[in-house]
């Protein structure tokens, strides 16, 4: 049990399971008035409701079977998504975090960086395995909506129901465990699981500081759908010294062979504005492979930070820019280039119309985000595995990922292997892992524009 106290109000949150005189002792820690908030309906958070003559809990938990809410004499105020108690000087809002149990909530103090969770997300073993709980993807959607919060609003601190079994608050790091625990479950991955030792064959799966108690059959049920992914890998061009690409374009390519998905290279058209033979060679050869399609990544080779940038100039510059790119593309390669992505620069006002000149187009990279000549498909520039750019980051994307792009339900994910050493290769793996555990489908532009009609 949990007592904040603001200025002119107090609360408790929960009430424990057998705790004879429950009110007075609350009346001998605050004299203030006090409000009553279960986190949700099980019996050992509800089992002294008895003695206060009100309390509020979310309505979906009150389906529960528990003798004391039953029992209750009282009056059951129903609070949901964003009620708000204001203790005077102090406020926490309610979100409401089914998974547990339908109706569970966590209260939140955005002023003070923490955050109550019941049994949400679990105290010690989170128990999925019992009667009313819900499927893994709301667990995993609430899971989501707290990392967002957390991240977004500097909550760093949760305080959970069962404190005592870790004697201190979490944090994000684990919000984000538990969440790929569900999403695991959910797609049916639960390798090293181990007996949890109960009648009903419960099994328990452990990731990272997660623990997750499910029943064997409820497993693979894949409501949580997989994202659909452009992976978006940028800069081919012939490095100065070189009489092709850069080596760890290589890599890329046993990679995601390897991996058995696709890709999207984006070359930079002055690479082809000299003959090289060898270069041609590994571009066709590239493009026949069937797992890598080519898109217009500009003209210009940048080589200093001065001067503006090849999509901030006039129109007749970015014309000039994106066609010739596209006709050396067809000249020298034989390749049809159907997307564009910026890569050094900034766009401006001429950048739309400049695009929509462009025939055979159909896909823009985020930029411009907002086009009004530009007819095609324009994917918005949100999910980032590179943090900051260059810089492959599991933690940081698997923040956005699980956080606040959770509900996406395609993106594409930019990167420039060129730069990559072996520390970001790793780091980048565990990113395409973490996406193929989800099942997300990796596709070329040509795919993702015959799966959106276009």
């Amino acid at each position: 049990m949990y007592l904040v106290e603001g200025d002119s109000t107090a609360l408790l949150i929960d009430t424990g399971t057998d705790c004879p005189g429950l009110d007075g002792i609350v009346s001998r820690l605050t004299d203030k008035p006090l409000a009553v908030v279960l986190t949700h309906g099980h019996f050992d958070h509800a089992g002294n409701i008895r003695y206060f003559p009100e309390i509020y809990m979310h309505g979906a938990d009150t389906i529960l079977d528990v003798q004391s809410l039953r029992e209750y004499p009282g009056h059951i105020v129903a609070v949901d998504e964003g009620h708000v108690f204001d203790l005077g000087g102090r406020s926490l809002r309610v979100a409401h975090t089914p998974g547990h149990t339908p109706g569970s909530i966590s209260l939140v103090d955005y002023d003070a960086g923490i955050a109550f969770t019941g049994d949400a997300f679990g105290s010690g073993a989170l128990w999925m395995q019992i009667p009313s709980h819900c499927s893994f993807a709301t667990l995993s959607e609430s899971c989501g909506r707290m990392i967002e919060l957390m991240s977004e609003y500097n909550v760093d601190k949760i305080y959970v129901g069962h404190y005592p079994y870790l004697k201190r608050a979490l944090d994000v790091e684990y919000l984000m465990d538990v969440a790929v625990a569900a999403r695991r479950i959910d797609k049916g991955d639960t390798a090293g699981s181990a007996a949890f030792g109960s009648p009903d064959g419960a099994m328990v799966l452990r990731h990272g500081a997660a623990e997750i108690v499910y029943l064997p059959e409820e497993s693979g049920e894949n409501r949580i759908t997989a994202p659909t992914v452009l992976l978006k890998l940028d800069d081919v061009c012939c490095p100065d010294g070189f009489d092709t690409v850069h080596p760890n374009w290589g890599r890329v390519l046993e990679y995601i062979s390897t991996k058995k998905i696709k890709a999207n290279f984006g070359i930079i058209g002055y690479s082809l504005s000299e003959d090289n033979p060898g270069y041609f060679a590994w571009l066709r050869e590239v493009a026949g492979r069937g797992d890598v399609e080519f898109w217009n990544h500009g003209y210009n080779n940048r080589v200093s930070l001065e001067g503006p940038g090849e999509f901030e100039g006039d129109f007749a510059s970015q014309y000039r820019a994106l066609h010739l790119t596209d006709s050396l593309a067809t000249a020298r390669v034989g390749l049809k280039l159907r997307a564009w992505g910026r890569h050094w620069t900034d766009c401006n006002e001429y950048t739309d119309s400049a695009l929509a000149s462009l025939e055979g187009l159909r896909l823009v990279f985020g930029h411009p985000e907002n086009p009004t000549c530009f007819k095609g498909i324009t994917l918005p520039s949100n999910l980032e595995m590179e943090y900051p750019v260059h810089n492959p980051a599991y933690r940081e994307f698997l923040l956005s990922y699980l956080g606040k792009w959770r509900g996406l339900k395609s993106f594409y994910l930019q990167g420039h292997p060129s730069s990559w050493d072996e520390a970001r290769w790793n780091e980048f793996d565990k990113i395409i892992s973490r996406l193929i555990a989800d099942k997300a489908r990796f596709v070329t532009i040509t795919e993702y524009l015959g799966l959106v009609g276009f």
